[in-house]
């Protein structure tokens, strides 16, 4: 193998290197923006589930309004 060739194999590695090294940072960021996602999602559903649970409330309250209601 001569020394042209050498460097340009040497080369190619360091390209597929620091392609790799871009990469590994990118799923590192990707990763964390995905737990906070999954974070805020997490969030958002506890959220609902106390709404769900306000509004199953006040619906029992109202029939049982309109239950008194019933009775005059």
């Amino acid at each position: 193998m001569d020394l042209s060739t050498f460097n340009n194999l040497e080369s190619k590695i360091e390209e597929l290197l620091d392609r790799l090294r871009a990469l590994k940072q990118e799923n590192s960021e990707i990763r964390g923006g995905l737990a906070e996602k999954d974070r805020e999602i997490a969030e958002l559903n506890d959220l609902l589930s106390a709404q769900d649970e306000e509004r199953d409330q006040v619906r029992a309250r109202v029939e049982g309004l309109l239950a008194k209601l019933d009775t005059l």
